[in-house]
């Protein structure tokens, strides 16, 4: 049906039956992303311990 203008309401009322199988639906998502503490607020053993963290989500 790529490239192909001419469509028949059989071939649209597949397309929109196979749509859920080749399309995922997205679901929404909300968070509270308010920042709470500057960067300058952290203690250097905070950074530290976010860094490490930070470390091991790409690694493990």
């Amino acid at each position: 049906m790529q490239g192909d203008e001419t469509i028949t309401d059989r071939q649209f009322d597949a397309a929109k039956v196979a749509a859920p199988y080749l399309h995922p639906k997205l679901a929404g998502l909300s968070m509270n992303a308010v920042v709470r503490k500057g960067l300058e607020d952290f203690t250097d053993d905070e950074l530290n311990a976010l860094a490490q963290a930070g470390q091991s989500e790409r690694t493990g």
